[in-house]
């Protein structure tokens, strides 16, 4: 199906595409519409939209392991069974004056009970109040992940590392400490970064820096645009 030719709103004569004036009338023709600016905009959405993912998913820790964590607890409740056997030594305890004669059998209950059964008890009810404690607290006297050091040298590390890990990526960002103790961590993006810092900022990348003494994270947009991160507050606010 042929595309119907341009009409000069003036005389209605059929013009040519490329022609700025009717060659009719000579009034001056409104320029063509084009969709260029709307294709240039959405792929540069879509290229935010990717790249933003590929920070949020880089920045992402690896699992925890859980072997030892679910090992732990199955094997406390299960050592507390020799202490349940501590009270078996009791039961042999009344067998020693079934031999006796009748008469001392009458003094025996009196006499030995007291003596044999109060040892017998203290130890037997120890063991197992003791043994549970002793079980309960290795879990937490256990260390947890170490933290890491919160000093000038490690955040300046920890930027090289994330600069180098956006590279590897395939993203061109430049990763960037400042401020006093370098405390301020800054990222400046080569695209539209406006999705990509929403993602960092509700991921584990905040935390991280946190942990490593940063106090700010600054984000730079080539269009002139910056958001700023206060790790104190948790709150990501745009200049």
């Amino acid at each position: 199906m042929s595309r119907q030719p341009d009409l000069c709103p003036g005389c209605g004569a059929p013009t040519h595409p490329h022609a700025h004036e009717c060659a009719e009338c000579g009034a001056v023709l409104p320029p063509r519409r084009s969709m260029l600016p709307l294709i240039v905009g959405a792929a540069g959405v879509l290229v935010a939209l990717l790249a933003g993912a590929g920070v949020w998913i880089m920045l992402s820790p690896p699992p925890a392991g859980t072997g030892q964590e679910a090992s732990a607890p199955a094997s406390a409740p299960a050592q507390p069974a020799p202490a349940a056997q501590a009270p078996a030594p009791a039961a042999s305890a009344p067998a020693t004056p079934v031999p006796a004669t009748p008469e001392s059998q009458l003094v025996a209950p009196q006499l030995v009970a007291p003596q044999l059964v109060a040892p017998q008890l203290v130890p037997s009810a120890s063991a197992p109040s003791d043994a549970p404690d002793a079980e309960t607290a290795l879990p937490a006297v256990r260390p947890g992940v170490p933290q890491p050091p919160a000093d000038e040298p490690t955040r300046r590390a920890f930027a090289k590392t994330t600069q180098d890990n956006f590279v590897q990526n395939g993203l061109d960002l430049q990763v960037t400490t400042s401020g006093p103790e370098a405390t301020v961590i800054a990222i400046k993006f080569n695209f539209p970064a406006k999705t990509a810092v929403e993602l960092i900022a509700s991921g584990p990348f905040p935390r991280q820096c946190k942990q490593r003494g940063f106090k700010t994270i600054q984000f730079l947009d080539p269009n002139a645009i910056s958001w700023t991160y206060d790790l104190a507050t948790d709150k990501l606010t745009q200049k």
